[in-house]
């Protein structure tokens, strides 16, 4: 895993990174646990304005908080923090591996399991960047609260529920749900389990009652966190992405989703990065084989629960497939690139334990040991996949050159290429990446943006007022181009026009750390300390990071 992955320290920030980590002041605010609470997880961005949020995730902001505070925005710690999370995820599945399969043979399937989720191709995203850790925490803590919940059950004890083993399985499942959207499928998982064994308890109305015991806490945990999300958010799931126009067509985009995603976790190539999936019609190939496997998995539920003598090793792997795959199949509710590998990074666990129970089998063959040999020649090269994959997150020219070889449609491809060659200084490559994002989507935001920003630097500043105009009315609580527009009118000497821009911004409920100081001098240009005050404590108290407010603030108190 270290041969794979251990390179990573060396890498930068990328993509999200830059707002969630370097500019996100919430990491380094004495408050900021509460507002990770309490708030939408993309809460510090004010650019976003009324916008709603379906991101929840507190149990990853505070664990990026710690590493704010400790290490400070250093990339090397995040990521290798990042690489800490991997390993401890592949021992847990190596450790789960061995409960399943007993015997001789465990030793087997804990090896293959835990190497082939080690060095599997669909994990580099979920590694190698740093925004990928909300899977790697939620995978460690989802794992934690079934092998806590399957010892329990296995025990036995009548008085289990006195044992303090027990309840280190619901702290760790809100722990997960906390981490990311997708942890809350584990208590799914657990249902599975009791479902499907409830022979070994002697009767069926025993397992009612005895699996409803130890599902209890679990459920309890599931009801605080939905209090919590929908008191941060307002609702589970405010915002609409609109990715598809009808039942029929969640139906279908969900049904490809799924065949995509088995398909890619038995063969991951070639990489995904930032895909966007086109929305199949119901009759379509992709889509048909997409509820087939649905239907299959059900029916195999079905039969497993009617028998209630389901082979673990079989049932709990597949339950972590399907009940894991399940929340990213809502396309509606996620939006962007609706195509992840990190979202393989739970369901894959199952993968891995499959692997395990045949690799436990293939140990008694007469044939083992070339067997074997094969199979570590297989890891090897998978490894070589996956460390070949993550290098391309390296930083953002290198991730986003390879988002947008993959993914030539893509607007946010070619945006975020475009961002990259313009850090570099490759004004007209960037150019021509931004005009390419906009005709991909003619009302997009961000590029429009951007290709202002550019237009300002090239010094073109009518076609620089243009696009940033034209971004305001796509979206007025922009605040990097009611910033960008307010400087240039206090670059024609217009100080009415740059306050009624930024008073503007405000209005709308926009804001930023060099909107609410910019508006702030022009304030203190007037002679109006009084105005000027407030939003420089603001600006200070909300990034505690940046000086010039606390610096302004020393000079007028003076």
């Amino acid at each position: 895993m270290l041969a794979t992955y251990g390179f990573t320290l060396g890498f930068g920030f990328v993509f999200d990174d830059h707002v969630q980590i370097e500019r996100n002041p919430w990491l380094r605010s004495p408050d900021g646990l509460r507002l990770f609470l309490t708030r939408p997880f993309w809460g510090f961005n004010r650019e976003q304005g009324p916008l709603g949020s379906n991101y929840y995730r507190p149990a990853f902001g505070a664990f990026d908080s710690l590493l704010a505070h400790i290490y400070g925005p250093d990339p090397t710690a995040f990521h290798a923090a990042s690489v800490a999370l991997h390993l401890a995820v592949c021992l847990l599945v190596a450790w789960g591996a061995s409960r399943l399969i007993r015997g001789e043979d465990a030793t087997a399937a804990a090896l293959a399991a835990g190497l082939l989720f080690a060095v599997h191709p669909a994990h580099a995203e979920a590694v190698a960047w740093a925004g990928g850790q909300p899977d790697l925490l939620a995978a460690v803590f989802a794992l934690i609260a079934v092998m806590a919940y399957l010892k329990a059950k296995d025990a036995g004890e009548r008085f289990w529920i006195l044992d303090f083993g027990f309840w280190i399985g619901p702290v760790a499942y809100l722990v997960a749900c906390l981490a990311k959207e997708t942890g809350v499928a584990t208590v799914l998982v657990l249902v599975i389990v009791e479902a499907t064994g409830w022979r070994r308890e002697g009767s069926l109305g025993l397992a009612i009652r005895r699996a409803t015991a130890r599902l209890a806490p679990y459920g309890a945990v599931l009801a605080l966190y939905l209090a919590l999300r929908i008191h941060a958010l307002g609702s589970f799931a405010p915002r609409n992405y609109g990715v598809t126009a009808s039942m029929s067509g969640a139906v279908s985009y969900g049904a490809a989703l799924l065949a995509r995603y088995l398909g890619f976790l038995i063969v991951p190539f070639p990489a995904k990065v930032l895909a966007v999936v086109p929305v199949p019609s119901l009759h379509s190939f992709v889509a048909l084989v997409g509820l087939s496997a649905a239907v299959a998995a059900l029916a195999g539920l079905a039969v497993a629960a009617w028998k209630g003598s389901g082979r673990r090793e079989i049932v709990l792997p597949l339950a972590f497939v399907f009940a894991f795959l399940l929340p990213v199949l809502r396309v509606d509710a996620i939006g962007g690139s609706n195509f992840a590998e990190r979202y393989l990074y739970l369901p894959s666990v199952g993968f891995a334990w499959l692997a395990g129970l045949l690799a436990s089998r293939l140990a008694r063959s007469p044939v083992r040991r070339v067997l074997a040999v094969a199979g570590l020649i297989a890891i090897a090269g998978l490894g070589v996949a996956a460390a070949m994959r993550a290098a391309s997150y390296r930083n953002d020219h290198a991730l986003f050159a390879a988002a947008v070889r993959e993914n030539p449609g893509s607007e946010i491809a070619h945006n975020n290429l475009g961002m990259a060659l313009f850090a570099e200084g490759h004004l007209d490559a960037a150019e021509r990446e931004y005009r390419e994002a906009i005709r991909l989507l003619p009302g997009a935001v961000a590029p429009m943006a951007n290709l202002g920003v550019l237009k300002e630097r090239q010094g073109n500043l009518p076609e620089a007022r243009k696009a940033l105009e034209e971004t305001l009315r796509r979206l007025p609580t922009h605040a990097i181009a009611a910033v960008h527009l307010a400087r240039l009118s206090l670059r024609d000497g217009d100080r009415t026009g740059a306050a009624r821009r930024l008073d503007a911004l405000f209005a709308a409920g926009g804001e930023s750390y060099d909107a609410l100081t910019e508006r702030a001098g022009i304030w203190l240009q007037e002679g109006r300390t009084d105005a000027a005050v407030p939003l420089l404590e603001r600006a200070a108290r909300e990034f505690p990071d940046r000086k010039e407010a606390r610096e302004l603030l020393v000079k007028v108190r003076r």
